[in-house]
């Protein structure tokens, strides 16, 4: 009986894929565990987008300054016996001057949509100004 010497080609082949995928997951594990935390103490993502019939701002920060972002809205944009204080909500608000615009607030994040043809200028250019003060309440 002839013996063959030991091969060690498919060990290598291993060793070589088990070396990519190591690379791979240390390369991508900053980008999930970023992505899993949200944001953290002090990041701020505010984000103004203005079309032909409508204009709309996202804005994702410390859950900390839920409190104030809410206070600012009252005292901004007031509705009647209805307060966006310690609320989560989606849906349409319609102001005491007859504003509309869709609404989803949690801690933490706000986004606002205005339709321009269903409002006026005016109300546009109120909530539009509102909008971008949120920037300032949150730092």
């Amino acid at each position: 009986m002839k013996r063959r010497p030991a091969t060690f080609l498919v060990p290598l082949r291993q060793i070589g894929i088990m070396k990519k995928l190591a690379i791979l997951l240390f390369v991508s594990l900053p980008g999930i565990i970023f992505t899993a935390c949200g944001f953290p103490d002090g990041s701020i993502s505010i984000k103004h987008s203005q079309y032909d019939h409508y204009y709309e701002m996202t804005a994702k920060f410390n859950p900390d300054k839920t409190d104030e972002v809410d206070r600012y809205l009252d005292k901004e944009l007031p509705s009647g016996d209805m307060s966006f204080v310690k609320t989560e909500m989606e849906g349409e608000i319609t102001l005491d001057d007859k504003t509309t615009f869709s609404i989803k607030k949690s801690p933490g994040y706000l986004y606002i949509k205005f339709d321009k043809e269903k409002n006026s200028d005016e109300a546009f250019t109120k909530v539009k100004s509102v909008l971008e003060g949120i920037g300032e309440v949150v730092r």
